[in-house]
């Protein structure tokens, strides 16, 4: 991905857990990606989010389980975005136990 610097970024859930991921990856999400934009003025502007000066984001609405499949799954749309629809692009498997909680994680994170 062009444009993004390869550090790391720390998502924390509501519930405490850290995840600490690639910012590429969490770029897969317009919402992460909007958050962690320097250019709102620069570094040390008054204008960027604050988590785009620490590179934590704190998500309390978010729990640790289902904060892990939303890591695993930013990792899964980075690395088989362009491949487009071809029979390579594994399945992405989920409990369906898990199905309401990530898909309020996915519409907040618009992923």
């Amino acid at each position: 991905m062009a444009g993004s610097t390869n550090t790391a970024v720390k998502l924390i859930s509501g519930d405490g857990f850290s995840f600490i991921i690639d910012k590429e990856v969490a770029e897969q999400s317009p919402t992460l990606k909007n958050m962690l934009d320097t250019s709102r003025g620069g570094v040390d502007s008054d204008v960027a989010f604050a988590e785009a000066l620490t590179n934590q984001i704190q998500l309390p609405e978010i729990r640790g389980r289902t904060l892990e499949k939303v890591c695993q799954y930013l990792f899964y749309k980075y690395r088989f975005v362009d491949e487009g629809a071809s029979d390579r692009v594994p399945e992405f498997d989920f409990e369906i136990e898990m199905s309401l909680e990530l898909l309020m994680a996915a519409d907040y994170l618009d992923c």
